[in-house]
């Protein structure tokens, strides 16, 4: 299920890249094992599936890469809603980067359901 293992020297924390079995084509999944050092170093490659199963058992993505999102942007100025396409995976309440059709641009939104996102605070517009 794990593609690769990757341990990130700056924070300690281990990350697995792995397959997402409901869409082979799409690109592997990062998914963080263990942060600040702790986690699966000492545990068996037998059982570090079973460590990956229950930290990604607790991420339920309500927007998947590749799904349609609407993104609002509501300010004194304007209302907007522009329609875009996920580019990763995200629970309600998670920032994810989202590739605008209007113009290719990319832009940090907040998912707020399935199909929907804010502009994230800050964002100030497509790039």
């Amino acid at each position: 299920m794990a593609i690769r293992e990757i341990d990130d020297p700056q924070t300690g924390d281990r990350w697995l890249l792995v397959r997402d079995t409901d869409r082979p084509g799409a690109p592997g999944r990062m998914v963080l094992v263990s942060g600040a050092g702790q986690g699966v170093r000492g545990v068996s490659a037998k059982n570090r599936g079973n460590a990956l199963l229950v930290n990604f058992a607790s991420f339920r993505p309500v927007i998947r890469g590749g799904d349609r999102v609407v993104v609002e942007e509501s300010t004194p100025l304007v209302e907007a809603r522009l329609e875009g396409v996920a580019l990763g995976p995200a629970a309600t309440g998670a920032t994810l980067n989202v590739r605008l059709k209007i113009n290719g641009g990319v832009v940090r939104a907040v998912a707020l359901g399935p199909g929907r996102a804010a502009m994230a605070a800050g964002q100030g517009g497509a790039r």
